[in-house]
């Protein structure tokens, strides 16, 4: 949007300099998130041989005129309402209609939200705060269903910032499932040497942001006792099981949390790969503690 500046006034001199500041802010974030995420940053599209039949475009508000997309379904006579954040990658939210994770939990009789993080799919990039994009999401879907509890379901990058987002004040989530969910960025980002390089000079320059980022610390901070259910796959060498029993450790002072590791499965894809042993895995946690 530009910005139509009229002589004259100060006030008219004040917005001028708000507006190029912005703008700088805007420019700034995406060069900085270029060696991370310029890879994924794609047009999205709805993926082909999925029905889009009762799948409702939404507009999640943030804070500062900001929003993410996303898309709700309803199931008919819903229990709860579940959340679902991404993984790291094209796809976006699409991962949780590609891979059927969606239809299993609308068959299983509860809403679904999927939205893309800032800076993927049809959302806008303005921030590294993912934790704030889970929180505002989960805010979106407890007023949309106020009569219901609303669930996360996270998966790699979803998990991680889902689990930071437990520690905010006031999250509506009362259960939460993480898959491959990292404790540390440098211990995720290892495998992208570039990216991990800007990650050094940033812990330099935004040392605050980086605290924030941190799933093993905040593991400790969860707030409201949401019981967690934490998956890995034993053939995951992006988060390997390991990463799991150090959160738990954290995880264990402040809730209730299980862990469970599929023996042949890898990276974000359980659900794909065992569907019966994940929904085996998943379904009843879910009916147990919303009950």
């Amino acid at each position: 949007m530009k910005y139509k500046f009229q002589k004259g006034t100060l006030l008219d001199i004040i917005n001028f300099e708000k507006y190029w500041i912005t703008k700088m802010k805007k420019i700034a974030h995406q060069i900085l998130r270029k060696p991370f995420f310029g890879r994924f940053e794609v047009p999205w599209i709805w993926p082909q041989a999925i029905s889009k039949e009762d799948w409702e475009a939404v507009t999640i508000p943030l804070t500062d005129q900001q929003t993410l997309a996303g898309y709700w379904k309803s199931a008919p006579a819903a229990k709860a309402t579940l959340v679902l954040a991404h993984p790291m990658g094209k796809a976006a939210k699409a991962f949780w209609l590609r891979y059927g994770h969606a239809d299993l939990f609308l068959k299983n009789g509860y809403n679904v939200l999927i939205y893309d993080a800032n800076g993927f799919g049809e959302s806008e990039g303005f921030s590294f705060d993912y934790p704030n994009d889970v929180y505002h999401a989960g805010i979106y879907a407890q007023k949309r269903t106020p009569e219901l509890n609303v669930g996360l379901i996270g998966a790699s990058f979803g998990a991680a910032w889902g689990l930071c987002s437990l520690a905010k004040d006031g999250h509506p989530y009362k259960i939460a499932v993480f898959e491959g969910a990292f404790p540390t960025l440098p211990e995720f980002w290892k495998h992208y040497p570039v990216a991990h390089a800007m990650l050094k000079v940033s812990n330099t320059v935004l040392p605050k942001l980086n605290q924030e980022l941190n799933p093993l610390a905040k593991s400790t901070q969860v707030k409201y006792q949401p019981p967690i259910l934490l998956m890995y796959g034993e053939k995951d060498i992006y988060t390997p099981p390991e990463f799991g029993h150090r959160l738990k450790v954290g995880l264990d002072h402040v809730t209730k949390v299980e862990i469970k590791i599929f023996a042949d499965a890898e990276h974000t894809y359980i659900y794909r790969d065992f569907p019966e042993q994940y929904s085996e895995c998943v379904i009843p946690f879910l009916k147990q503690h919303f009950a």
